[in-house]
């Protein structure tokens, strides 16, 4: 299993996530954006995850909605700005009552063997935004999330 990796570099805007999977690209591309499997592996298994609306073409929109075992709800939203099936995708990010948007690059590079490297590098407003995000446990997030994305695609790569 391929681990994920994390890069923030001192002083800049970004959050660059990238981890290779064994599965083609179009598949790995497919489960990204369709709206019947985000539920399975989207955030942390803790959290249930609906998808509210998902319209991956050039200016539509997605909402996701996570509630925890407390009743907690937390929104995430954005816009796609593009669309390039299977290999790019340009999307905003807002944490519903959080005053930042990220403005997100998706790639997805076909490698030997049938693997896909997934590279997802968020821009942020600022180093202060991108560092709050940091410390809000995003991290912990996006390494659960990928592993639970890597199990999935195991099950349908077979």
């Amino acid at each position: 299993m391929s681990k994920t990796s994390i890069v923030a570099e001192p002083n800049k805007q970004e959050v660059i996530i990238s981890r290779t999977f064994e599965a083609r690209r179009e598949l790995v591309f497919q489960m990204w954006t369709d709206a019947a499997y985000i539920p399975e592996w989207w955030g942390p298994s803790t959290m249930t995850t609906i998808v509210d609306s998902l319209n991956a073409k050039k200016g539509g929109i997605w909402r996701y909605v996570q509630s925890d075992q407390a009743g907690n709800v937390y929104a995430h939203n954005g816009v796609f700005h593009e669309v390039s099936s299977p290999d790019r995708l340009v999307h905003t990010y807002e944490f519903e009552g959080v005053p930042a948007v990220g403005l997100v690059t998706v790639t997805f590079e076909d490698l030997a063997g049938g693997r896909t490297k997934l590279t997802e590098t968020t821009l942020y407003p600022s180093v202060e935004i991108r560092d709050g995000v940091l410390q809000s446990g995003m991290t912990e997030g996006v390494i659960a999330l990928m592993d639970r994305f890597d199990a999935l695609l195991a099950k349908h790569s077979l």
